[in-house]
């Protein structure tokens, strides 16, 4: 589809937001709270009017959430979408993976961010997806206390949102910044967007958040 059509249709547009949201492994509730707007702006509820008429998105919705997520309008319209049933079957196994456990502020003990408490340890293999319950508000304002993320250990690339986990069994939770043997940098979804180093040495895993729900 070209840049032409995905401004008139309907449907693109909205599997557009829908594909962004993913791109930034958030829900559209997620993505919606994250540029400043009503959490249920982009709710499939809303898609479309009681009286069965198709209800479009504004532009002033379109410019914030590219703006909260740094995409400029060239990237947005050459999202990848995929097919629409493929869309659904790929939720579908998300929905399916397996929750180990959950993370949560490690106060003043904590090195490099947050603690994650696990439930079923050996369901983390580099093959697996799998998810973890947020238990505070130690992630906001991108990721609400009770958000679930679904994480897939897989290559990380800068500008991914991440969980960085180390062999001590704390985290820290973020946009990757940099990834290197020795190294790895990520900027908290803090309003101060702290910048955390861990060695790499400490490092056990670095899980890409694939997906987010409420």
């Amino acid at each position: 589809m070209n840049k032409q059509e995905a401004a008139l249709t309907h449907d693109w547009i909205w599997r557009a937001i829908d594909a962004l949201a993913r791109r930034k492994g958030l829900s559209a509730s997620a993505l919606a709270k994250l540029a400043g707007l009503d959490p249920t702006a982009f709710n499939r509820s809303k898609r479309i009017t009681p009286e069965g008429r198709a209800r479009w998105p504004n532009t002033e919705s379109i410019a914030k959430i590219l703006e909260a997520t740094n995409t400029t309008l060239d990237e947005f319209a050459s999202l990848e979408l995929g097919p629409p049933e493929e869309h659904v079957k790929d939720i579908a196994a998300i929905e399916r993976v397996p929750l180990v456990g959950e993370v949560r502020d490690a106060a003043a003990d904590r090195v490099v961010g947050e603690l994650l408490q696990f439930r079923q340890r050996d369901q983390i293999t580099s093959a697996s997806r799998f998810a973890l319950t947020v238990a505070d508000s130690s992630l906001e304002p991108v990721y609400s206390q009770g958000n679930t993320l679904i994480l897939s250990i897989e290559e990380a690339r800068k500008g991914h949102r991440v969980v960085v986990k180390t062999h001590s069994d704390q985290a820290g939770a973020g946009l990757l910044v940099r990834s290197t043997r020795s190294l790895v940098a990520i900027r908290t979804f803090r309003s101060n967007e702290e910048l955390i180093e861990v060695p790499r040495a400490d490092v056990e895993w670095i899980g890409r958040i694939i997906w987010a729900r409420q």
